[in-house]
């Protein structure tokens, strides 16, 4: 479950802030991502929040088109993951290093880097899944997130329910 903590917010350089205006914002975003995290909200309502900017990665060969999530789906999102975090982690496990395991990318790059360089490596497979996460079933994964994380299951059932729009 979310709960309702509340840290220090204020935008702009160090020592100065928007007053109000700040305190205002703050308070519509948290009320945005507490909605978004306990509720479940009809698609055409978050439209424009999942709505994506699209971006080429260059791929060599060929171009792969990531849309990236606005500012701020960015920021609920991490606000929503600050909270429920632990939870996440126990359900994604040890082995999925994205699911806010400390440093999980570092450490499987410094693994990698001491097999390759081991004595007895002969040799390793490189593989490049090929967009894997367009390719899942998309109704089986809105319902397994049910039963692994229920805490996280609305934010992501409205995040993930309809395809975004996309955007260049």
């Amino acid at each position: 479950c979310v709960d309702s903590r509340r840290t220090s917010c204020s935008f702009g350089v160090e020592g100065s802030t928007f007053g109000k205006e700040s305190e205002a914002l703050c308070d519509a975003i948290a009320a945005c991502a507490r909605r978004i995290a306990t509720q479940y909200i009809h698609p055409s309502s978050l439209e424009a929040f999942v709505a994506c900017r699209l971006i080429a990665l260059d791929k060599q060969p060929g171009v792969r088109p990531i849309g990236i999530g606005e500012v701020l789906r960015r920021i609920v999102g991490k606000a929503i993951l600050y909270i429920t975090g632990d939870l996440v982690q126990q359900a994604a496990g040890c082995l999925q290093l994205c699911g806010g395991q400390e440093c999980g990318v570092e450490a499987a790059i410094h693994a990698m880097y001491d097999v390759f360089h081991g004595d007895d490596s002969e040799a390793i497979l490189m593989a490049d899944a090929s967009n894997a996460f367009n390719r899942l079933n998309r109704n089986a994964c809105l319902r397994n997130i049910r039963h692994l994380c229920p805490s996280l299951a609305p934010a992501i059932i409205n995040s993930y329910r309809n395809p975004a729009r996309l955007f260049v």
